[in-house]
């Protein structure tokens, strides 16, 4: 049995899943969180963040990218630049449920923490 301090405070944690206790072991178990990793050179599906998508005036598009964003929700992205917090790429629009690619491109820079990682391509 988890005593109720604990179980109230493992009830805060933001990335834990109580789903997984065990009460024969009296132990749950929380995978290890890792930000994504961007290398250069390597490919990527990535989801942009609503701020961020189809908004010129957002910080990320006028301080990083002279007013432009992306204008879909999902790219395929080649990183060829990194910079602090900051991966500048080249992509291309994708259709997600439909699982191809569109004819619109982009350039610019996005920041690591705000985006979605959804394959390494």
């Amino acid at each position: 049995m988890i005593r109720p301090y604990v179980e109230e405070q493992l009830r805060k944690c933001v990335f834990a899943n109580l789903d997984a206790f065990d009460p024969e072991t009296n132990t749950v178990l929380i995978p290890k969180y890792s930000k994504p990793h961007y290398e250069l050179n390597k490919c990527y599906l990535i989801q942009v963040p609503p701020h961020i998508k189809g908004n010129p005036n957002s910080i990320v598009a006028t301080n990083w990218n002279r007013g432009t964003c992306p204008q879909t929700d999902y790219l395929k992205i080649f990183v060829s630049k990194t910079m602090g917090k900051m991966i500048f790429v080249d992509s291309l629009s994708y259709d997600i449920e439909n699982k191809r690619d569109l004819n619109t491109t982009w350039s610019g820079w996005l920041p690591i923490e705000e985006i979605k990682l959804i394959a390494s391509l």
